[in-house]
């Protein structure tokens, strides 16, 4: 079996509910079950392949092919200012290899609340993939391609949460601390306090980890995370090379996000 899917194509992550095979798995059994896809690869091709050769090279070749395009045709450079930022949010969806991304597999994080039957349909991003944009951009911008590798893979690495559609509609556009990764699933938000009145009888939303536990997102760290996902073998060297990461304030990235995104600002105002 040379591929890790039946699908050709990237996972769908607003389908159908999510299944409940795998679901009173223990650890070790999870574990061995993502492990047997991570082996399958995708297409013969490995995720440490994947995250250490895939996406860096890909987001070398899609930045340099743009500013070769600029430079040739200035007219481009609107267009360049704006597809630069699809390629990062491309390469960030290219998920295919982390088997928790489909809902036929166990899944890392899942949403909960106080035991009451939810509809779990959708896979969402731990961290919005908008700011995930920025943060790879600015390190480019800097000068420090090292970094903006790093950024990338790190937040390709961040798993997926499987959540109900309420929720993911309802949940914050950012992540206030970098090193909180799933900031964002707070139920400090506004947003998650309104939902959980009007639709889940007062419960607030629990995280709970593929271990069974319960995962505080205001507490669960950076360094924590990647400790989860260094139990698993084949992301060991992978994460070994995120050594040295670092992230801007987030207010200089708000900041930035916004500049870029005003699309009536010209590209030489950057």
């Amino acid at each position: 079996m040379d591929t890790m899917f039946d699908e050709e194509e990237a996972p769908n992550y607003s389908g159908e509910g999510s299944k409940e095979e795998g679901a009173s798995s223990t650890p070790a059994d999870t574990r061995a079950i993502w492990s047997e896809q991570l082996d399958c690869g995708w297409h013969g091709v490995k995720v440490a392949d994947w995250a250490g050769l895939y996406l860096p090279a890909k987001l070398d070749a899609d930045i340099r092919f743009l500013e070769l395009l600029v430079d040739k045709v200035p007219i481009f450079a609107r267009v360049a200012q704006r597809r630069r930022r699809e390629a990062v949010g491309d390469l960030m969806r290219d998920q295919y290899l982390l088997p928790w991304t489909r809902k036929k597999y166990p899944q890392f994080f899942t949403e909960e609340r106080a035991g009451q039957p939810i509809v779990l349909k959708d896979v969402e991003h731990g961290f919005p993939v908008a700011q995930v944009k920025s943060l790879v951009l600015m390190a480019l911008e800097a000068g420090d391609v090292e970094q903006a590798r790093k950024r990338l893979v790190y937040c390709w690495l961040i798993p997926t949460v499987n959540c109900t559609t309420i929720t993911h509609g309802a949940l914050a556009r950012r992540c206030e601390d970098f090193d909180r990764p799933l900031d964002r699933y707070s139920v400090r938000h506004g947003k998650l306090q309104k939902i959980a009145e009007q639709h889940f009888h007062g419960a607030a939303m629990t995280l709970r980890r593929f271990d069974g536990t319960v995962v505080d997102p205001d507490q669960y760290s950076r360094s924590e995370m990647l400790n989860d996902l260094r139990s698993i073998e084949q992301l060991r060297p992978i994460i070994d090379d995120l050594d040295g990461l670092t992230f801007p304030d987030p207010a200089a990235e708000m900041a930035y996000t916004k500049r870029m995104t005003d699309r009536s600002r010209k590209p030489a105002d950057a």
